[in-house]
């Protein structure tokens, strides 16, 4: 009632004051007063949307941990699925990085036993390896085993490489100590001619270990990638969940029904209305 009143009160003052001319006379343009307005002017909407969600926040919350940015906007459905695809994914990654290492431990620790750097190098420099068989890989780490039979000192790469060579050619047969010719008799590494005509099933059973490893830390690398696939999808999800939350709540102020006092053209008299903003 006292809003009624109100607007009654300063319809009639305006009447008045056109009557007594203080008003201009016929306009061109039609005037509007906001009057007893149903909500704040648009300045008490924009101080709104500046207490609003930052979708900047938003995007760095979730991108260092998802779910955290949409959690922090307001969605919080969405805010579970991205954390629990971020906790399956990484129970993943370490169980199958850490079953890759492990077996990689196991086929190293049996290649430092079972097979033999001086063994092979010793075959390498005889007149059977140079005139019966083809050699076309350099071992790996060989001035190191070469002072002491020992890898330590070595570069990460050329090790890593020195594992892999000693199984995957026929060329490092020589060195693993169960080596034997087509009938299954035990040969000495100088004894060896052709590669080919000599097995090791110690070798065997380290490619199918190394395999595996391979493996497993090739299946850990691709959940590494989904991994930070998710992080990059729950971030742009949280700023977009942030901006949104920010605009619906500034919009619904704005579309609620406000009133106004108009001064149409070509007339004198203030009159009062009530609209609803559509945009």
């Amino acid at each position: 009632m006292r809003a009624i009143g109100a607007s009654v009160l300063l319809m009639l003052a305006i009447s008045v004051q056109a009557q007594e001319g203080i008003l201009p006379p016929a306009q061109e343009e039609l005037q509007v007063w906001p009057a007893l307005s149903a909500v704040p002017p648009r300045e008490g909407v924009g101080s709104m949307q500046e207490e609003g969600k930052s979708p900047r926040r938003a995007f760095l919350f979730s991108a260092l941990l998802p779910g955290a940015g949409e959690f922090y906007a307001g969605a919080e459905k969405r805010a579970v699925v991205f954390a629990g695809i971020e906790v399956i994914a990484l129970g993943i990654y370490f169980t199958w990085n850490g079953k890759g290492n492990d077996v990689e431990k196991e086929f190293r620790a049996m290649a430092d036993t079972s097979w033999s750097p001086l063994d092979y190098l010793a075959w390498r420099v005889s007149t059977r390896a140079s005139r019966y068989s083809s050699i076309t890989h350099a071992l790996p780490c060989s001035s190191f085993v070469e002072s002491g039979g020992s890898l330590r000192g070595c570069d990460g790469r050329e090790t890593q490489q020195y594992y892999e060579l000693i199984g995957k050619y026929d060329q490092f047969v020589s060195g693993w100590e169960d080596v034997v010719d087509r009938t299954g008799n035990r040969v000495e590494p100088t004894d060896i001619d052709s590669v080919e005509n000599f097995s090791s099933q110690l070798r065997l059973v380290y490619e199918v270990k190394r395999d595996d490893s391979n493996k497993y830390l090739k299946r850990a690398s691709n959940v590494l990638g989904l991994i930070l696939v998710n992080h990059a999808l729950s971030a742009i999800d949280a700023a977009r969940a942030a901006r949104i939350s920010s605009q619906g709540k500034s919009a619904a102020l704005e579309k609620r029904a406000r009133f106004a006092v108009v001064l149409p053209p070509q007339r004198r008299t203030p009159l009062l209305v009530m609209y609803k903003p559509f945009y």
